[in-house]
């Protein structure tokens, strides 16, 4: 059966995985749904209605945010050569590159770089196995998981805000605001520890 692939999914999937390849070597399925969830909560941080973001998270068994239009936009990926399973992780191929480098250039995309750039730039000023274990315990992650919600997860940005405000974090910035989050996270899991 054919599945019609998301736009707004198909360029996030190529974004991520660009820049998380460009880091680490390669990449996880689920990696590419956790920064997808992070760039949405930087999009609503600007203000944007989460509604816009194109498409919604749930909570899969290893408390990951999930979007299945994500995962079919990878199937999609890997079946079209972009990117290519060695085993144990994917991989963005030469032509997955150039996939991105072509449906970055477009307005609607250009708009979602900056929030998916931020987003998987926090990796290079904090370890990435920090930035991940901070972002798997963001506080609405956790209660949507404790209280087994099938539903859609929703997100406040509510804290963020509060933070931002605080350190004077430049209002048309994204990374120092990407960067607090994270590290207010840590510090959140280090006080719990």
């Amino acid at each position: 059966m054919f599945n019609q692939i998301l736009p707004e999914a198909y360029f996030d999937c190529l974004s991520i995985a660009h820049k998380l390849d460009n880091f680490l070597d390669g990449f996880e399925e689920k990696e590419i749904h956790l920064f997808a969830y992070f760039s949405a909560i930087l999009f609503h941080y600007k203000g944007a209605p989460t509604a816009n973001w194109g498409y919604k998270f749930t909570i899969d068994s290893d408390g990951y945010p999930h979007a299945k239009v994500l995962s079919d936009a990878i199937k999609n990926n890997e079946k079209n050569g972009y990117f290519e399973d060695t085993g144990s992780f994917l991989i963005i191929t030469g032509r997955g590159t150039d996939e991105f480098n072509k449906f970055k250039k477009l307005p609607t995309n250009k708009k979602r770089e900056k929030y998916l750039d931020a987003a998987c730039s926090t990796s290079i000023l904090i370890p990435y196995k920090e930035t991940k274990e901070a972002l798997l315990n963001d506080p609405g992650l956790k209660k949507e998981q404790q209280t087994n919600n099938q539903d859609w997860v929703t997100y406040s940005n509510e804290k963020l805000k509060e933070i931002t405000t605080k350190i004077g974090a430049p209002s048309d910035e994204l990374l120092l605001p990407a960067v607090s989050w994270v590290d207010y996270l840590l510090k959140q899991v280090h006080m719990e520890n």
